[in-house]
């Protein structure tokens, strides 16, 4: 009788360790975030009024996008990029670098940031009066947008979903988004024992 109360333990201890853990309720989708140390972003301070590039330049580091990455800088890519752009002028020096990139303008640019922060491709955004920045997370669930400006790239800043609207309004409705393979999630660790 003892050693089958014994061995009805241990296999109910090893069943409960083998069962999938229970949620009480369905999970919130994750937050996605850029994943850049301070010392990177600082690469892509705004020091001239090159705020386009910068963005791209951080998404291009955060993509694997060596020529969006390098915009400014001299490099076998193309001469650096320095100044403020528009539409055309993106159009036209991703075409001379090859790099591919939606470079989208109007209302849609909303679902496009959402799609973007979704995928791990994040995007260079029209924030602020004149400005870019880069969108560097997004919290689904909590209604949250993370930020990062180039004129203050050692924080990244946390708007709510008006706060946001506001920020990418000023602007006018601009993004881009590299156009290739996401970068790899971060790893999720999971209980395998």
């Amino acid at each position: 009788m003892k050693n089958r109360l014994l061995l009805q333990f241990v296999i109910a201890s090893v069943a409960a360790l083998l069962a999938p853990p229970t949620l009480a309720q369905t999970p919130s989708p994750p937050r996605q975030m850029m994943e850049l140390p301070p010392e990177v972003r600082e690469w892509f301070r705004n020091p001239d009024g090159s705020c386009c590039q910068c963005s791209i330049g951080m998404c291009g580091v955060w993509c694997n996008v060596p020529a969006a990455a390098t915009l400014l800088w001299d490099t076998p890519y193309g001469k650096a990029v320095r100044g403020g752009s528009w539409p055309d002028r993106v159009a036209d020096y991703c075409e001379r670098r090859q790099i591919k990139a939606f470079n989208i303008t109007g209302d849609t640019t909303w679902e496009w940031m959402e799609w973007a922060a979704r995928t791990g491709r994040f995007a260079a955004i029209g924030a602020g009066r004149a400005h870019f920045q880069t969108e560097y997370g997004r919290d689904p669930s909590g209604g949250r947008w993370y930020v990062c400006n180039n004129n203050s790239t050692r924080r990244v800043d946390e708007y709510s979903n008006d706060e946001f609207r506001r920020l990418h309004l000023a602007s006018g409705q601009w993004v881009v988004i590299l156009d290739g393979p996401a970068p790899p999630p971060p790893p999720k660790y999971v209980r395998w024992w």
